[in-house]
């Protein structure tokens, strides 16, 4: 687990996203790392737009293998929703967006705050097609290439007694 704290401003949440992206590459996920950031990123805006306190808090684990969970903490009580703005609106996609990418997420109420928190997990790495390893594995090529090597073999023979 790490953790640290932001103040609540805007410049912050850059700061959040390469906080998240040094995690994962220090946990060599790289699959996760760009779906982390954008979680952050939303996280953390959130926090500095609705949070109306000084700072907000993100924490990054690793409960198992490829499994992350981001989290931001602050000292506001109100919950966030998922919005549903309209077209023309500049905002509101942003949870929207952690929903779309996340396998789960909520909200922990705290008795000064609230955690909102995201778990990912890494899409399983596909298995490498199967190739028969032997050379020669049907029986009807191990026939032809011991015909190609007997007449080689009567090739050579025949050649080194013509030449006598």
């Amino acid at each position: 687990m790490v953790t640290k704290s932001f103040l609540r401003d805007a410049a912050s949440v850059a700061e959040a996203r390469e906080f998240v992206r040094a995690a994962l590459d220090d946990w060599n996920l790289p699959s996760l790392t760009d779906t982390a950031e954008l979680v952050a990123s939303e996280l953390a805006t959130n926090a500095v737009l609705h949070a109306r306190c000084a700072a907000y808090r993100v924490t990054v684990t690793r409960p198992q293998g490829d499994q992350v969970r981001v989290a931001v903490t602050d000292r506001s009580r109100a919950l966030p929703r998922v919005a549903d703005p309209g077209d023309e609106d500049d905002h509101g996609r942003g949870l929207a967006l952690v929903d779309a990418v996340a396998e789960k997420w909520g909200t922990d109420r705290l008795n000064w705050g609230k955690c909102v928190w995201v778990d990912l997990e890494a899409p399983p790495i596909p298995e490498p097609p199967v190739t028969e390893a032997s050379m020669y594995g049907r029986r009807h090529a191990q026939l032809v290439y011991a015909l190609i090597l007997a007449a080689v073999a009567g090739a050579l023979a025949v050649g080194m007694f013509a030449s006598r």
